[in-house]
């Protein structure tokens, strides 16, 4: 399975330059000039940080998925996915870093600060393996804390900046350098302030691995 979709390495920096141009399509049409044309530097400089990795990471991934009227688009950083634990030779424990930046906006509204919201998110993951190279490999749960812009959005009231961040879902490769995964993640405060609506995104993830080869 790991063998079906073989991309030559110099077309990387390509690919990944594009996604991160489509990643940003959304929020750059939903700005009005001249806001749509900085927005446009953004995705370009994000291509860049993918195809050089600069950070030194060990993946680099783009993700989006919707909850209720609200939909986000993730830009995701990992470091130190090789730690773990091996139960047997079929199943066996790793874990990772994690750094994402999130942007939501509300559904068919303009780019503002009450129809939309920025998050930084800093999360401890695990991934539960059973296969190395199957399209469905592994099952994944994360945990952080969470920085947000705007406290409210659309019905949502949020409560405050800090927040918690939980993930969960299942994905898989389709060659070792490339992975999916799809899951919902979830931010709540968990009481820490008087509102506590929380939200769920179901979202849908593409990752790029840097330290495999195909």
């Amino acid at each position: 399975m790991a063998g079906w979709m073989k991309i030559p390495t110099k077309k990387i920096r390509y690919l990944l330059s594009l996604f991160a141009l489509l990643f940003a399509s959304q929020s750059i049409s939903a700005a009005e000039p001249p806001s749509s044309v900085w927005r446009l530097g953004i995705p370009i400089w994000v291509g860049a940080i993918a195809a050089s990795n600069v950070a030194g990471v060990d993946s680099f991934s783009i993700g989006t998925g919707p909850s209720d009227k609200i939909v986000s688009n993730e830009i995701t950083l990992r470091w130190k996915q090789d730690a773990g634990y091996r139960f047997s030779e079929s199943f066996w424990l790793s874990s990772y870093k994690q750094f994402s930046y999130t942007m939501w906006q509300l559904e068919g509204e303009k780019l503002a600060h009450d129809s939309s919201n920025n998050t930084l998110d800093f999360i401890q993951g695990f991934r539960w393996n059973f296969s190395e190279d199957s399209i469905l490999s592994y099952a994944d749960t994360s945990l952080g804390l969470s920085l947000i812009a705007n406290e409210v959005i659309g019905h949502k009231e949020l409560g405050g900046t800090l927040q918690f961040t939980e993930y969960t879902g299942v994905g898989g490769y389709f060659s070792p350098r490339w992975q999916w995964d799809f899951g919902v993640r979830h931010y709540s405060n968990n009481y820490m302030y008087r509102d506590n609506n929380g939200i769920n995104f179901y979202r849908l993830i593409i990752s790029y691995n840097y330290q495999n080869e195909d």
